[in-house]
């Protein structure tokens, strides 16, 4: 299936990374693309494919939140992070005890900021997309990642991550 060879890869990290639960993840990406597969006769070829196949899974997740309940699907702070090749194990140790800080505090967000944040800054899915994806205005999405980003300064200065002016 081409729609699976394309874009399956990159469907399962969003999903991934909205869920933190491998057979979740998998489950959103068949069911996102058995859903895309029968409405593509829906589908605007004008705009762009991915966006319109993120609306579907961020559907079928948010789907899953209302049916087994909040915490049936954990988003758990400690993604994993690619092998650093520099040779400071301080300097290393001191990014993984940040990306920790960064991740928990994506975590700890209400689902509404952190599906927008994990599609923008996880996905690198442009304001644009979002909003066609989650059939938003665009300056709504704007401001929830104003918002988001915001939550997330403020939680990682609270616990000393970071600088209060950073």
């Amino acid at each position: 299936m081409r729609l699976f060879a394309e874009f399956g890869e990159r469907l399962y990290n969003t999903a991934f990374l909205m869920c933190r639960n491998a057979s979740d993840a998998e489950d959103l990406v068949m069911r996102t693309l058995e859903r895309a597969v029968s409405r593509f006769g829906q589908y605007d070829d004008t705009r762009a494919l991915f966006p319109w196949l993120c609306g579907i899974l961020t559907n079928f997740y948010r789907m899953n939140l209302r049916g087994k309940g909040r915490n049936a699907l954990d988003f758990m702070p400690d993604l994993p992070e690619p092998a650093d090749c520099r040779p400071d194990p301080a300097e290393v140790l001191a990014r993984e005890a940040d990306a920790r800080a960064v991740h928990g505090a994506v975590a700890n967000l209400p689902e509404r900021y952190r599906t927008l944040v994990v599609l923008r800054y996880f996905d690198d899915m442009t304001v644009p997309q979002i909003a066609t994806a989650l059939v938003l205005p665009e300056g709504t999405v704007k401001r929830l990642l104003h918002e988001a980003r915001a939550r997330i300064r403020r939680e990682l200065t609270e616990k000393g991550a970071v600088e209060a002016n950073g």
